[in-house]
């Protein structure tokens, strides 16, 4: 990248960094109880009480992001690093899932609920409107529905919650893994969404639950964005961190804020692209002796 082009690359990132911070601090201090965040950097804001951190990210080295993760973690705290793009691209998922880590989501206790299988189209179509990530090829489906019950009539009345779904996991096909034992079979739960604005109380764990016993398997692995969690929710239902996954690079359409895998770009891309990273992710597993 020559000088011209450099200098025109940190006066957009600077901008964008500028306009970012000020579309996020109104949600911020109007949304998230805004009296309780110090400005702790340029585009960063802590919660002591909650040991919370949001880092507003447009553009950085991922050994940035990686020290900053370290940084953070050792001081028991969680920090989220928000991109620009996501932010703009999915305003509704980030403020619902914010709201989620500060407690402030519509608690829905998962006995209100009943576990049924999902068809394809219905649960790909609440990943786009409920989660951060792509729908991915899931194998088998699950979604939590509500019970015709009085304790769900604000609930069932919400126009937020489509044909009475408060939640759903997508999983992987079943592996043998003759390595580990015979009739040994892994699998892997690749997605896991609330409803916008909503926690289902122990609906992970009832879906999880719904898989098993119709698909056992000797050990169950999956994987946290460290973008956003620092897998403690799995640690809680007892899988067991075995690998850390280093960021992943993208280049940013920065004319349709979408994000491209390197290698699905021609080589001559033009100069409209900007890198970004994810944090990578945190591997885990939970092995089961019997089911």
């Amino acid at each position: 990248m020559g000088h011209g082009s450099a200098l025109l690359f940190y006066q957009m990132t600077s901008l964008n960094h500028t306009t970012f911070q000020e579309t996020f601090e109104p949600f911020l201090r109007e949304e998230l109880d805004g009296d309780a965040w110090i400005k702790a950097g340029d585009g960063t804001y802590e919660n002591a009480d909650r040991h919370l951190a949001i880092a507003l990210k447009t553009a950085t080295d991922k050994i940035e992001l990686l020290q900053e993760l370290d940084f953070y973690e050792n001081r028991g705290w969680q920090v989220i690093h928000l991109w620009r793009d996501v932010w703009e691209t999915q305003p509704a998922i980030v403020k619902s899932r914010l709201r989620s880590l500060l407690g402030m989501s519509a608690r829905i206790p998962g006995r209100l609920t009943l576990v049924k299988p999902m068809e394809a189209a219905f649960f790909k179509d609440f990943l786009k409107k409920n989660h951060l990530q792509d729908s991915a090829k899931c194998v088998y489906r699950y979604g939590l529905f509500l019970k015709n019950m009085p304790q769900n009539q604000p609930f069932l009345n919400d126009a937020t919650i489509i044909s009475d779904c408060v939640a759903v996991a997508g999983f992987g096909p079943m592996r043998l893994m003759p390595g580990r034992g015979e009739h040994y079979y892994s699998g892997e739960l690749i997605r896991f969404s609330n409803v916008l604005n909503h926690t289902v109380v122990g609906g992970l764990d009832k879906l999880i639950q719904a898989f098993l016993r119709e698909h056992p398997v000797q050990d169950l692995m999956t994987y946290a964005d460290r973008d956003w969690s620092t897998g403690k929710s799995y640690e809680r239902l007892g899988f067991k961190r075995t690998e850390t996954t280093g960021p992943q690079e993208f280049w940013l359409d920065l004319k349709t804020n979408l994000r491209h895998h390197p290698h699905r770009l021609k080589a001559d891309f033009s100069e409209d692209y900007q890198k970004v990273y994810n944090s990578g992710n945190y591997k885990y597993i939970k092995f089961f002796d019997s089911l």
